[in-house]
């Protein structure tokens, strides 16, 4: 059993990552409001695998953007054409400063309410981003359920993020030399509430780093993760399975998928 809250399908196809394992539970996140068909029509056919559609911060320098408006409308129309399990990624990113904090969180926002609406999960990006994100957590529009993707931040910006009752996640990251702040994170989060991914084909644990990553990578993480609690690791991938699928409600939506990565 492959566990992986986070991966991009259609990124790993690029890669040259043409299949994914039979027994992966994931989730095949979005970027962008209009690529959930495209990537429904190259996953396999399983109850376990979900997918979410999110439109991140950089979109906002892509010259198809013109108002947070239209893209919900975008988000819409594509979520009521294909379906979908969950709302993002979506969130901040100041590494790379797309457009501005402002428009950031008015399209942050947007999709906080959209995934209230609709009653789904939200999958937050944050690259340092600290101050937006706990703004934004700390704001009483943001209601919805989630998961801290890609944590790596501190443990008081965790302890928000679990405040309000979202999932804090871990990637390959975590067993980068210097990430001290999140490695203590990894062992402090609630078993409840942890949950790891790969972030394929991005972010490859040591010993693979430099590699395209992908989901089978996750137990180098989980191993590293059930080293730092001081536990089992197949205990841990169980608890991390249950979280999962309480988080999704195992919500079967209308989406109609293929039968492979390679179509």
């Amino acid at each position: 059993m492959i566990i992986d809250s986070h991966f991009h399908a259609l990124s790993m196809r690029r890669k040259g990552i043409e299949k994914l394992p039979d027994d992966l539970i994931g989730i095949d996140v979005g970027t962008d409001a209009g690529d959930i068909a495209e990537r429904t029509r190259i996953l396999p056919d399983s109850r376990n695998i979900f997918v979410s559609i999110g439109s991140g911060p950089w979109v906002l320098d892509q010259d198809s953007y013109t108002s947070v408006s239209e893209e919900r409308d975008k988000l819409l129309r594509n979520y009521t054409q294909a379906g979908a399990d969950a709302i993002g990624e979506c969130g901040f990113d100041n590494h790379w400063g797309y457009g501005t904090p402002e428009k950031q969180k008015e399209l942050f926002m947007m999709q906080v309410e959209l995934a209230s609406a609709l009653n789904l999960p939200i999958i937050i990006h944050t690259r340092d981003a600290d101050t937006e994100i706990e703004d934004a957590l700390s704001s009483t529009s943001f209601n919805c359920r989630g998961i801290m993707h890609c944590f790596s931040s501190d443990e008081r910006i965790m302890r928000k993020a679990l405040d309000k009752g979202l999932y804090i996640s871990f990637a390959g990251n975590i067993t980068y030399k210097g990430n001290e702040a999140i490695r203590r994170c990894a062992a402090a989060v609630p078993i409840d509430r942890l949950l790891y991914e790969t972030d394929s084909p991005y972010l490859a644990p040591i010993p693979m780093r430099g590699k395209p990553s992908r989901p089978e990578y996750t137990e180098y993480t989980l191993s590293f993760i059930a080293a730092l609690r001081n536990d089992d690791a197949d205990s841990i991938r169980e608890s991390v399975k249950e979280n999962l699928f309480a988080l999704l409600q195992r919500n079967q939506s209308v989406r109609k998928l293929g039968n492979t990565i390679q179509q």
